[in-house]
């Protein structure tokens, strides 16, 4: 075979396959846009002229990765609502008033033991104690702002007498562990209380034996009731105690003290330090018989 025969056939050999190759290439490319129609935007970047890195970088990419079921979305950012800070409306501390008014009045009575089915006294509040086992001073002094006479508690706290007997003065000290029973840091009763308050010129009376019936006949009449009872949530456990003195008397763990502002058919809302709560007249009753219905009252006589 001829030389120049041989260069022909080579060409036209050539050509075709370059023409094949090329068929090939477009028959591959559209099998894959009809595959992944996503495709399309990297076959236009793919045959793109002058193509550099910044164009690479350019929106045309971005447009590239439109998200698809592969590709997520970028997560939006949801702000936060900020927290209002509520707005603190300080109210008026109501002032004490020297003659006392039940409140409400002209309410209907029950005869059956001639007192109002419900009183509330208004004008008295209660103080933060200031020790662990002042809840006696603490009241006190409360209860006589109420009658217009104002004491200082620490002063009153340094009068009071001191005893191993609660009946005669103050057991333990004030700032002592709560819970616990003379001889141990207790506290005092009624008669040493009473005593003290009348040298400020307040007619006090410690009664002992008292009824509910009695109590609300004072709120009625306007007067707030210094009452002892067992101190809530504990349990109620009473025990006989013999002093030095050998005078022997109920004590109980967590005995506590309460200031009675007024009731109704089913409860009886009392100053607890510085809270003011409502307390079930079954409770109330549970906790002020146990340490034998101990109160001081304001004295007519």
């Amino acid at each position: 075979m001829r030389e120049s025969e041989v260069k022909k056939r080579f060409s036209w050999l050539t050509l075709f396959g370059t023409f094949f190759a090329l068929f090939v290439c477009i028959v591959a490319t559209g099998m894959v846009y009809v595959v992944y129609p996503q495709s399309s935007q990297f076959i236009k970047i793919f045959f793109r002229q002058n193509l550099t890195d910044q164009h690479l970088l350019s929106p045309d990419l971005n447009q590239a990765l439109t998200p698809t079921p592969f590709l997520p979305a970028t997560l939006e950012v949801i702000s936060q609502t900020p927290t209002l800070t509520p707005e603190i409306i300080p109210t008026e501390t109501p002032a004490p008033t020297s003659i006392p008014t039940a409140q409400p009045t002209n309410v209907p009575i029950n005869t059956s033991v001639d007192v109002p089915d419900y009183a509330y006294i208004n004008g008295i509040y209660g103080s933060p104690q200031l020790y662990t086992l002042d809840c006696e001073a603490q009241a006190a002094v409360d209860w006589a702002r109420f009658f217009g006479v104002h004491i200082d508690e620490l002063e009153f706290i340094d009068r009071l007498p001191r005893s191993d007997d609660p009946t005669m003065g103050f057991v333990g000290n004030i700032n002592g562990p709560m819970g616990q029973i003379p001889p141990g840091d207790y506290g005092v009763y009624t008669g040493p209380v009473a005593d003290l308050l009348r040298t400020y010129g307040l007619n006090a009376q410690a009664v002992k034996g008292w009824s509910v019936d009695s109590i609300k006949k004072e709120i009625a009449a306007g007067r707030p009731v210094i009452v002892w009872i067992v101190n809530l949530p504990f349990a109620v456990e009473t025990s006989q105690y013999t002093a030095s003195n050998g005078n022997t008397t109920t004590v109980a763990k967590f005995e506590h003290t309460w200031i009675v502002t007024g009731y109704n058919n089913s409860t009886f809302t009392v100053i607890d330090s510085e809270w003011t709560y409502n307390v079930m007249t079954a409770t109330f009753i549970e906790r002020w018989n146990a340490l034998g219905n101990m109160a001081i009252i304001m004295s007519n006589d």
